[in-house]
């Protein structure tokens, strides 16, 4: 358990919060914000200082259902009034709104005013382009100042950003182009990981030769090389000098999209998921800059990628907040400088932070000296989302990165709500991996597979029954997809895919994603406890515990694991690990096979793709396979197939 200093408490934004709407108690404020979604919204709204060109009638409109919730009708806006203008005129002009570092070192820093100038310049170059409000926009850029520019330039226009992540292959950009009809693509020349420079505009020629559509191409040229020869392609240099510094923002109707982010399931193509300039300001303001504590004085970094939601979303957040937002190009860890994340978080003074708990696994196995050097006494929040925490990772987090003194906040929800389901805050206390409460204005339940709702310390479905300001409103193009999806299971009910349980003492517990729970002769389990009995001996750094099928159980459980560094896999281990998930969960869970891997696929934000792992072992169909950072990973275990341990 871990209780956040008193200081940390008392000067929270959600404690001054509290007070100004007359509640004692979060659970108090979180109570009123599900009975009474129009006041608590309207409070959030006015929180964010969020402006409107025009004046809605009616906030939240439910009269076709939950599912097809309309919000702030006849209101107009531009997310970059707020996030830009509005912070500017509160005099934050000469702030730094972006503190950089790229992998070698080097770094640039833009004021508020200088992002305004770089985005406003987007803006009109792409008008002058014939691009309007609702076209579509690709972005494939590494996370460097002119990405920001890029995003909010688009939203400046009243265009749709279509985020694309760095490491995409030309088939899996060009599925999302054409899916969004895009009809321009801002890119770079090339980005630096670990040492070597990956082509961009090359992979991004390849996957636009037979996109029509896309008439126009800027890329930043940084690396030279040979540039495209075609009208489509521009130079960024040469088309944002010429462009106006000063074009004033679009305003669009409520309802229109800012951005489409597309996430991929366990079958179908990638789900292009809709948020619009409203919603994104909104939710942003009551996970991060509530319940995450986000504060002007704020230095925020969390190495991500625009390409998943927690890249717009630390962008807006820090927006919102008048904060400066320390962008990191590269690995948030490499062979030669292991805790990289944590020393740019000591020599960029950082004081709100994001991890991963795969990443702090990895931090776990190198030699902790060289942290001593590391002055991180300026942290305040180290976040964390994307999967579950295993016990011993979550406290290794608290000794040698929070330090004790900063408050590590958990939270979990999704790219369809651009935010948070359930969450951590600094008026709490915090257990190991939990969260010690739901987000505000969700209404999350427990839900039995027949509807009805769990008890306490149950395990079952994770839904919303009270839809945020944020949660998406459509897929893009396929509103029978998106209510098949999410609406389907439960009807009026959002069900979110992760299986989840809320104990007594009010801690809730993300168990992993429902259609990767295991079922063992009738009885269910998440693959996180099998994983974390394992990752707990010591003698294993990552594993991913999968479903296969078996002739006695109907369904067998097999571990694909990574062996610590010094441990020799052998058949003795495979017997110590199978006996460890015996005692630490129970006998009918203990492995059947477990092997051996040098790395798991994964996500560029860490997650394990135990779909990927299964399909890649079992030799099915893997499904959309674009948002694996780490192909090279599948082949060895395509390898393990028909093999037995």
């Amino acid at each position: 358990m871990f209780d956040p200093a008193d200081d940390i408490r008392s000067s929270s934004n959600l404690a001054c919060f509290l007070e100004h709407c007359g509640a004692a108690t979060y659970e108090e404020l979180l109570d009123r914000s599900n009975a009474d979604p129009d006041w608590f919204w309207s409070q959030i709204i006015d929180l964010a200082g969020i402006r409107f060109s025009k004046p809605y009638h009616t906030l939240r409109d439910v009269g076709d259902g939950p599912e097809n919730i309309r919000w702030a009708t006849g209101a107009t806006l531009n997310l970059t009034q707020t996030c830009l203008d509005a912070q500017i005129d509160l005099g934050l002009g000469d702030k730094a709104a972006i503190d950089w570092v790229a992998e070698d070192g080097v770094t640039r820093s833009w004021t508020y005013s200088d992002l305004a100038e770089h985005s406003a310049r987007v803006a009109d170059a792409l008008a002058s382009r014939g691009i309007s409000a609702g076209d579509a926009v690709g972005i494939y850029m590494p996370m460097i100042p002119e990405i920001a520019a890029a995003f909010l330039g688009i939203a400046r226009l009243g265009a749709i950003a279509v985020p694309l992540f760095s490491g995409f292959s030309a088939p899996a950009i060009a599925a999302r182009l054409n899916d969004s009809n895009a009809r321009a693509v801002l890119t770079v020349d090339a980005t630096p990981r670990r040492g070597k420079l990956v082509p961009m505009e090359q992979t991004l020629v390849s996957a636009i030769a037979d996109l029509p559509l896309v008439q126009t191409v800027i890329s930043l040229r940084r690396f030279g090389g040979e540039f495209a020869n075609s009208a489509r392609y521009l130079d960024w240099h040469e088309t944002m000098n010429a462009a106006d510094p000063a074009v004033p923002a679009n305003p669009v109707d409520s309802a229109d999209p800012l951005m489409i982010a597309y996430t991929s399931g366990t079958t179908g193509k990638p789900k292009g998921v809709v948020h619009t300039h409203l919603g994104v300001q909104a939710k942003a303001t009551a996970d991060f800059l509530l319940c995450l504590d986000l504060k002007r004085d704020d230095r925020h970094l969390w190495m991500t990628d625009m390409g998943w939601v927690m890249g717009p979303l630390t962008l807006i957040s820090v927006l919102l907040a008048g904060a400066t937002l320390v962008l990191a190009e590269g690995a948030p860890s490499t062979p030669d400088d292991p805790f990289r994340l944590l020393r740019i978080a000591a020599e960029k003074r950082v004081t709100h932070m994001g991890v991963a708990p795969t990443l702090v696994r990895q931090f776990m196995t190198q030699d902790p000296g060289p942290l001593a050097g590391y002055d991180l006494s300026r942290l305040r929040i180290v976040g964390s989302t994307g999967e579950p925490w295993t016990d011993d990772a979550w406290l290794w987090q608290l000794s040698h990165i929070c330090r004790h003194r900063a408050a590590p906040l958990n939270i979990s929800g999704g790219t369809e709500l651009f935010g948070a389901i359930v969450t951590s805050t600094v008026l709490h206390r915090l257990s190991p991996g939990g969260f010690s409460s739901q987000a505000l204005g969700v209404g999350a339940k427990v839900l039995r597979l027949d509807g009805s709702e769990a008890d306490m310390g149950e395990v079952g479905e994770l839904v919303v029954t009270q839809p945020p300001m944020g949660l998406t409103p459509t897929i893009w193009q396929d509103k029978v997809r998106y209510l098949e999806t999410y609406w389907s299971t439960f009807p009026g009910v959002w069900c979110h895919g992760d299986w989840v349980r809320h104990d007594p003492d009010g801690t809730w517990y993300i168990l992993g994603r429902s259609d990767d729970t295991l079922n063992i002769a009738g009885k269910r389990i998440g693959p996180p406890e099998i994983e974390a009995a394992m990752t707990l001996t010591g003698k294993v750094i990552d594993a991913a515990a999968i479903g296969v099928p078996d002739a006695l159980k109907g369904v067998a459980v097999v571990v694909v694991c990574v062996a610590a560094p010094g441990v020799n896999p052998d058949a003795a281990l495979i017997d110590f690990l199978k006996d460890a998930v015996g005692s630490a969960v129970s006998r009918p869970f203990r492995p059947r096979e477990i092997h051996f891997v040098e790395a798991l696929p994964k996500t560029r934000t860490m997650k394990t793709m135990r779909r990927t792992v299964r399909a890649a072992f079992l030799g099915e169909d893997p499904g959309d396979l674009s948002s694996v950072q780490n192909p090279e990973s599948i082949g060895p275990i395509e390898a393990l197939r028909g093999t037995q341990t």
